[in-house]
This record gives C-alpha cells, sequence and structure tokens, in this order.
C-alpha cells in the first residue's frame, strides 16, 4: 500500500491541475465522499464528477499542505491544509481545510473521506 504522504501529494497534484482523470483508480468502486452541506457522493466516479464539478471556475488552484497524520498501518489518515485559487476576478486565498480518510489494507484504496472546512 503506498504510504499516506504518497496518496496525499497525487490527490494534491490532481487536484492543482485540474486534471482528475486518474482519480477513480485512487478510490474504491463504493468509496464515501462527505462533507458539509452536500449530499454524500457514493462511488469512485461520482467522486470524480463531482470534484470537477466543483473545480470548475477555480483557476491558479494551490494546496498547501499544513500537517499529514497518520495511524501506524497507514490505513487512516488526516491532512490539514489550505486552499487558495481565482474564480470570479479575484483571488480567494488559505482557506482552511481539513480531510480524513479511510483507505482499505488489503487493496490500498480510500474507502472512505471526510471534508471540513
Amino acid at each position: 500500500m503506498a504510504d499516506a504522504a504518497t496518496m496525499w501529494e497525487r490527490l494534491k497534484g490532481m487536484l492543482e491541475s485540474g486534471d482528475l482523470g486518474d482519480l477513480p483508480s485512487m478510490y474504491d468502486q463504493d468509496a464515501l465522499f462527505l462533507e458539509p452541506y452536500n449530499p454524500p457522493h457514493r462511488g469512485n466516479l461520482l467522486i470524480q464528477a463531482y470534484l470537477k464539478d466543483y473545480l470548475s471556475g477555480k483557476d491558479d488552484v494551490v494546496i498547501e499542505t499544513v500537517r499529514l497524520v497518520s495511524d501506524e498501518d497507514g490505513s487512516d489518515f488526516a491532512v490539514e491544509w489550505t486552499l487558495s485559487y481565482d474564480a470570479a476576478g479575484r483571488r480567494l486565498s488559505e482557506l482552511p481545510r481539513a480531510t480524513f480518510f479511510g483507505v482499505d489494507n488489503d487493496t490500498g484504496l480510500i474507502v472512505h473521506q471526510r471534508e471540513y472546512a
């Protein structure tokens, strides 16, 4: 299984570039993505579609990792991070975020993700 830092850097790179083509390969086909104020997103393809929609209209996306913590076997990890981007003619900077991940030890795929803003 990939370690937590490697998984986060891979996901971070996709989000910053807006190229989410490989995103389904990181998530279990029945993965669950949760965040406040939105319904749950279940399945790697629906998570990909949601994140594509979320990133539309956002340019120059920059994600800064503040802290990454992981359990010993890497099956659960959390990331505190900030998000900056251009949208509607202005720059939104260093918006605080926290994400918690659950990873299946056998497959190395994300099975659960909870976002906090």
